[in-house]
């Protein structure tokens, strides 16, 4: 066989990054071992936000989303030895797996923890972070692909029956924001007790506020559009005097809220005609980078409708994207995660309560359990990324080995 010259094979650099931003980001963590020039590459900041900008941009358009979204619920484990010889600590498991039930793995991460805990809870994601609450006073903010995590400020929750939360990126500033509302009943006389707080991750600092008017309707994380947390709420209103059965009373009808990330105020999102007259009820989501409302049905029936936001913030646009037919709508409250597969024939849905994962093939009709989760904590999506926002030096962020 004739000799090569190796000069010959050598691919201009700008090919070369071409190539490997289209390479997963766990795979390119393996390769950062093949040169010092492949290193150097991988590691800077501006290749992890162009690999992340493409990802997204791919997401958002409905492709790939079965390899490039991961699921993940974490739980808290001991390992069976500590570096200083002393017992078993506490560390971090996330069990994990592609959004088409592929490469399912669990790592563990060693965040430092002193004390079990048998609740700890994601409150967001964005870029591929994850905002992870342990024992209700730990905060960190974590790449679970990198192993990547800071503890961050911690903030006094006050009660509450019920949470919501999630992670932004406003990228004028470049900054990441944590929001947590929780929502405690007080009786007809004062039917919602809300505590809001919002973190900046700049300034490392949690400010409560007053800012949230809305009734809390489960534990839930927020679905992201354009980068921005939604979460779907309720508000009263007294039911006048000839339509409630037993005179005067309250009824609630849903509402989609968001968190503008540069001002920090509280805005509402359009609703179709139909559903802005409190009738009915339904749980958000996200395909193909739209807003989503699935309806939840009422009765015996098996059935619910799926609408989208075609043009965001245009209520005009939401328009109807399919039913579907399943005996799982009479036990769980379900939400639109992505479309996987090709032609979007499939769709991934989320058990809000109960931890299943479901895969609706809308072309022949058919359901499949993919993932049925057997830990409290809920589960979220996430994008494998290798971003990490920049510290002052003598604040960096804590990084792991990668197995």
């Amino acid at each position: 066989m004739k000799n090569t010259n190796s000069s010959q094979l050598c691919l201009p650099g700008e090919i070369v990054d071409d190539i490997l931003l289209c390479l997963p980001a766990k795979s390119l963590l393996r390769f950062k071992l093949v040169s010092k020039p492949w290193n150097s590459l991988i590691s800077g900041p501006n290749f992890a936000q162009s690999h992340l900008n493409r990802s997204n941009t791919l997401i958002s358009q409905g492709e790939r989303c079965g390899n490039l979204l991961r699921l993940g619920q974490i739980s808290i484990s001991k390992r069976k030895h500590r570096p200083d010889g002393q017992g078993p600590r506490p560390s971090l498991s996330l069990d994990s797996m592609d959004a088409d039930g592929s490469h399912r793995e669990v790592v563990t991460i060693d965040l430092g923890l002193q004390r079990y805990s048998n609740r700890p809870s994601i409150l967001g994601s964005c870029n591929g972070l994850l905002l992870v609450l342990v024992n209700r006073v730990d905060f960190f903010l974590l790449n679970p692909l990198t192993r990547q995590y800071k503890k961050i400020s911690p903030v006094r929750l006050h009660g509450g029956d019920r949470l919501i939360s999630g992670l932004g990126y406003e990228s004028t500033s470049g900054n990441y924001k944590g929001i947590i509302a929780t929502h405690s009943h007080g009786g007809p006389s004062s039917p919602h007790i809300i505590y809001d707080y919002v973190y900046d991750y700049k300034l490392n600092n949690w400010k409560r506020r007053r800012e949230f008017h809305y009734g809390v309707k489960y534990d839930d994380s927020a679905v992201m559009v354009n980068g921005i947390p939604h979460w779907c709420v309720y508000r009263q209103r007294i039911q006048p005097l000839e339509e409630a059965a037993d005179g005067e009373g309250y009824v609630s009808y849903d509402l989609i809220v968001y968190v503008d990330l540069k001002t920090e105020e509280v805005k509402e999102v359009e609703l179709p005609l139909w559903a802005a007259t409190g009738e009915k009820r339904f749980n958000l989501g996200v395909l193909g980078g739209c807003l989503c409302m699935s309806l939840d049905p009422r009765g015996s029936s098996t059935s619910i409708e799926v609408w989208a936001m075609k043009e965001y913030g245009i209520a005009e646009s939401w328009t109807k994207l399919f039913a579907i037919n399943s005996s799982f709508f009479r036990q769980l409250l379900l939400r639109p995660i992505c479309f996987t597969g090709t032609g979007r024939n499939k769709v991934l849905m989320q058990g809000t309560y109960g931890g299943k994962i479901i895969i609706f093939n809308l072309k022949e009709e058919l359901e499949k359990l993919l993932a049925l989760y057997k830990y409290g904590s809920t589960v979220c999506t996430y994008v494998g990324s290798l971003v990490f926002p920049e510290e002052e030096v003598g604040n960096e962020a804590i990084a792991q080995g990668i197995d």
